[in-house]
């Protein structure tokens, strides 16, 4: 039997650690946030994983708490080189979350009631209300990487875009082959991560892409 109201209330704090990070300027807070967004993403798998009795729920949950919780956390924080402070030279954190707070909630508005209220989606875990909270931090995530220019923020990003395919993806894909696509996603998040660290610059324009 699942508590659909204690599903709901871990992925309602998975949009909230999303919130923060949309708020915060400084690096290191942004990064231990994301690492308590995928661990409670692994503690919603765990949850599913005893509740149905399925061996597959807990194995994906170890994959994101080990690949995203320790060793992507792990290597973002060791690209800051211990730069206690370091923050991203934002134009406005207030009202560039106000701006956030209007994008993404109209979006995943519109794609609830115009979209999925017409398909009817029926899921393993026996609810269709959690997947609003997936597309929020689908678009949590999109906006995240569309609003900062800084290297570390829009890595950040593209994890909260991975985590809102699992959080989706745990109530629609078969378990097996999510697994798979979550690790390949998380090689690839390290691998991207890695890659431009290497290059040591934090921040970066849409201009310098255009320079020969």
């Amino acid at each position: 039997m699942i508590n659909t109201q204690l599903l709901e209330l871990i992925s309602a704090s998975i949009i909230i650690s999303a919130l923060y990070i949309q708020g915060q300027a400084y690096f290191k807070p942004i990064i231990y946030a994301q690492a308590i967004q995928s661990a409670l993403i692994s503690i919603l798998t765990f949850y599913l994983g005893f509740a149905l009795k399925l061996i597959d729920y807990i194995i994906l949950g170890s994959t994101i708490i080990i690949l995203r919780s320790f060793l992507i956390t792990f290597f973002l924080i060791r690209g800051l080189k211990a730069k206690p402070g370091i923050r991203e030279n934002t134009w406005g954190v207030a009202s560039e979350l106000i701006v956030n707070l209007a994008f993404f909630f109209l979006a995943v508005f519109i794609i609830y009631y115009f979209v999925l209220g017409n398909i009817g989606i029926t899921t393993e875990a026996g609810t269709t209300t959690l997947i609003i909270f997936s597309f929020m931090l689908f678009f949590q995530g999109l906006f995240l990487i569309v609003s900062r220019r800084s290297t570390i923020a829009q890595i950040i990003g593209f994890i909260e875009e991975e985590n809102s395919i699992v959080l989706f993806g745990i109530l629609i894909i078969p378990i097996p082959f999510l697994i798979e696509v979550s690790i390949f996603l998380d090689v690839l998040g390290l691998v991207i991560i890695t890659s431009l660290l290497t290059l040591e610059k934090l921040e970066h324009s849409k201009l310098e892409e255009l320079r020969g």
